[in-house]
């Protein structure tokens, strides 16, 4: 359970499930870290699809309101925790706020130590709150819930997003031919720029005819699928015999048909994912980290950050990425620059 402490701070509190309306700028009482737990004064927070969902009531995993959504931020250690051996206070940080605590969209928040990031002086506060959640999906999504091997073929649905760009990129760097669909036009150029192969307007090309005439007839390796609704099922069509689809969200909704068919007509296989399940402080979550943060210093990994907002226009940064046009990552500024 959160402790509070007597001081206060901002926050913005969804007070039920809702519209942007339920989005409130509030002063409430700031969170103390308890046992392997930090306390961070936050720079910068980004905004993610999954705190819509949990904005509006649909996030699979319920939620207690009012509570104070925010899953990924960076910024400076500012409470340790008892039992905490690996930070100071005055630490450079980028953090994962969930899934226990949330509340990134505030002045400070509490997380544990494993899902808390050393951030090297050569890495910006505002890449340190962009890249966490997107770069380490991607990682494990190509090393963990599958291995991806040089010449294979892959499609991404919602290539334009930035899980989708950073999976374009390490899919690249292995060696994998990349295809992916968009809802929007415009936001195919930045996949193309990162070595995507080809890249389809969904709602006017046919990404199952588009994937078989790239293959020659023979189907992808692996569909990553973030829309749900009746792209899922229409992914399996474009797989090869024991290809793989894995679905990591429903932004399109939520899909309804039978697996079966589509399992058994190639002896296909359909995936979840969750980032959690990468087990933060674990040794495979050690690499993902070194991975990531390498690729960053190095240059060839790159999150694309479309704009950045100041922490008071919090509703407007979620209204423009609730539009679907953002091509990168939003982020909120609270204005503590420290470190």
């Amino acid at each position: 359970m959160l402790v509070h402490g007597d001081e206060m701070m901002r926050a913005f509190v969804v007070v039920e499930p809702g519209g942007l309306e339920c989005l409130k700028l509030k002063k409430v009482r700031e969170p103390l870290p308890g046992w392997g737990e930090v306390q961070i004064q936050i720079s910068y927070a980004a905004c993610n699809w999954s705190d819509i969902q949990r904005r509006q009531g649909v996030y699979p995993d319920p939620m207690t309101y009012p509570a104070i959504i925010g899953l990924e931020v960076s910024g400076v250690v500012s409470v340790v925790g008892p039992g905490v051996r690996n930070f100071r206070v005055g630490d450079r940080v980028a953090a994962i706020t969930g899934p226990k605590f949330l509340g990134g969209f505030a002045d400070r928040c509490v997380a544990g130590t494993p899902y808390v990031m050393p951030l090297p002086e050569t890495i910006s506060l505002e890449m340190g709150a962009a890249f966490p959640v997107v770069a380490l999906t991607a990682y494990h999504l190509l090393h963990s819930a599958y291995r991806l091997r040089k010449g294979e073929t892959i499609l991404i649905h919602a290539i334009g997003g930035a899980v989708g760009l950073l999976l374009t990129q390490i899919a690249v760097r292995k060696g994998a031919t990349v295809i992916g669909t968009v809802g929007t036009p415009s936001k195919a150029a930045r996949a193309l720029s990162y070595g995507a192969v080809q890249v389809v307007d969904r709602r006017n090309e046919d990404f199952v005819e588009a994937a078989l005439t790239l293959t020659g007839g023979r189907g992808l390796d692996l569909v990553i699928d973030s829309l749900g609704a009746d792209i899922l099922p229409r992914s399996f069509d474009a797989l090869r015999t024991y290809g793989r689809v894995i679905n990591i969200g429903e932004a399109a909704g939520y899909p309804n048909f039978e697996i079966r068919p589509k399992l058994y007509e190639r002896s296909t296989s359909l995936a979840g994912f969750e980032l959690r399940h990468a087990e933060a402080g674990s040794p495979r979550w050690r690499r993902g980290l070194r991975y990531v943060l390498g690729g960053l210093e190095e240059g060839w990994l790159e999150v694309p950050i479309e704009g950045i907002y100041d922490f008071e226009d919090c509703r407007t940064a979620q209204r423009r990425l609730e539009a679907r046009g953002v091509n990168g990552k939003l982020l909120l500024r609270t204005g503590a620059e420290g470190g």
